[in-house]
């Protein structure tokens, strides 16, 4: 127990002791934390978004006046049992008379329905169907222009967002490509950096390293600080970014939400809360690996124990 101690008090001295050159290795760390944490959020955004327009999708199907409800019944149970087809609604006359009213707050195009009696609806049934995936409408579509709903059918109305979702796959598969290049960059530097903060560490310890091993110190524990050093290196870095991104989340939210007009489709916060672990526990468990290794090689090349 006290040799544990005494190596983890070695381990602190040494990072603190090249102040300096512990805060370019942490700083070059930091940027491929910030670097890899900043991917994952544009992959999650992306993937959201993708869901949240899938969300609000579907297709828009006006029935006929002269369907009876019974026949509206039967074109919605023929249209929910395709397998496309994720939910299907009926939305009455009342319902459509009473969205009109809602959407129209304009008093001239309101007054339109005054000449109707009260017991007159000029509106008439109508379906909302929603799929599974953006590529099912067509499915959808070519069911419902079927010679067999001729009678029933009046129009159709759908907006195609594909263009849209392949414009964010794309611009998704964009920003991976280059912005691993950098963390791969960052991770470079990371560990040249490492490495000679290492070497400079053991230079500048060599007569203390020389009386420990005088009163008999093993090869491990002389060993032990130095690759201790970096995992400090890898936990501060990973701590600070948690430390930075972490407001940045909470001052960005509320800009998420207004972009699905008030619905938390896309909410970080609540993402990074529950992967906090798995999203800075991996980048640290890999960090610190690589400064392990790192380490290793320049105990090994530059320290002759």
């Amino acid at each position: 127990m006290r040799n544990l101690f005494r190596i983890f008090k070695f381990a602190i001295q040494g990072f603190f002791r090249n102040f300096w050159l512990s805060v370019v290795t942490v700083t070059m760390m930091l940027m491929a934390v910030l670097s890899v944490t900043l991917l994952i959020s544009f992959d999650y955004i992306k993937q959201t978004t993708i869901e949240g327009v899938e969300q609000k999708i579907d297709v828009l199907i006006s029935i006929k006046p002269e369907v009876s409800s019974d026949q509206v019944e039967n074109l919605a149970n023929d249209l929910d049992d395709l397998a496309e087809v994720k939910k299907v609604r009926i939305i009455t006359p009342d319902e459509n008379r009473e969205i009109f009213i809602q959407s129209n707050l304009d008093d001239k195009t309101r007054e339109a329905l005054d000449i109707f009696e009260e017991n007159e609806n000029p509106f008439n049934y109508s379906l909302t169907v929603q799929a599974y995936n953006l590529d099912q409408y067509s499915v959808i579509l070519n069911f419902v222009k079927d010679n067999k709903y001729n009678d029933l059918v009046e129009e159709t109305m759908h907006r195609d967002y594909s263009i849209f979702v392949s414009k964010i796959n794309d611009l998704s598969i964009l920003v991976n490509r280059y912005s691993w290049y950098i963390v791969l960059i960052f991770i470079l530097i990371s560990i040249i950096v490492i490495f000679n903060t290492i070497r400079i560490s053991i230079y500048s310890r060599r007569n203390e390293i020389s009386i420990m091993k005088l009163v008999g110190a093993s090869n491990w524990f002389v060993r032990t600080p130095f690759l201790l050093e970096g995992v400090f290196y890898a936990l501060a870095s990973v701590l600070i970014a948690m430390a930075i991104f972490y407001p940045v989340l909470n001052f960005i939210q509320p800009s998420l939400n207004s972009y699905f007009q008030g619905e938390q489709v896309i909410n970080l916060v609540s993402y990074f809360g529950e992967h906090w672990l798995w999203i800075f526990g991996l980048q640290f468990i890999v960090l610190s690996f690589l400064n392990i290794i790192s380490t290793a090689v320049a105990i090994r090349r530059y320290l002759k124990v």
